[in-house]
């Protein structure tokens, strides 16, 4: 009877022990190509050390999308709530919006899957900047919902970091002589 006992306990431990553990595990996520570009005029990827940029060609006001593979290797499923704003508002590149294939914001990953997304990043403020200054996009942080409803706010890594540099001022048309400092 105590054996029986002992071994019920434990098991009831071992549960609630693995229970507990999933619903507050942080879930993780990753990027991999390849990768589409669409909304600019041109882009480019070169390889430095080890890491690839893509140059992108800046448009004013323009909506860059960058359409990658999201993969979900953990074994609970994963729901993406949206980019999470930054801290700070960015110059040139300003992530958006994460989509999917039809566009939807609703995205669910099951256990180990992967699919196609997009990211949406409008390009803007060249006129804050000078003719020399660049923006760089290595991660975007990514509001997610795991198992229990519970939220996290997790940094993915893009496959390649996205650049692009400010527009001189005949494709800038907001620039005026003084909006933008000398460089």
């Amino acid at each position: 009877m105590r054996r029986r006992l002992l071994v019920g306990l434990t098991v009831l431990l071992l549960l609630g022990g693995g229970a507990a553990w999933a619903l507050s595990a942080t879930p993780t996520l990753q990027s991999s190509g390849p990768v589409t570009v669409e909304g600019v005029e041109a882009s480019a990827a070169f390889v430095v050390g080890d890491r690839t940029i893509r140059q992108v060609r800046y448009a004013d006001r323009g909506i860059l999308r960058y359409g990658f593979a999201l993969h979900n290797p953990g074994h609970l499923e994963v729901s993406i709530l949206g980019l999470v704003d930054p801290a700070h508002e960015a110059t040139l590149l300003r992530p958006q919006r994460l989509v999917d294939a039809r566009g939807s914001t609703h995205l669910t990953l099951g256990s180990e899957a992967s699919e196609e997304v997009v990211l949406e990043v409008l390009m803007t403020d060249c006129e804050r900047l000078s003719a020399r200054a660049s923006s760089l996009i290595s991660e975007v942080s990514v509001r997610v919902e795991g198992l229990g409803g519970r939220e996290h706010v997790i940094a993915v890594p893009l496959p390649e970091e996205l650049r692009t540099g400010s527009a001189r001022e005949m494709h800038c048309p907001r620039a005026t002589a003084s909006s933008r400092p000398p460089g």
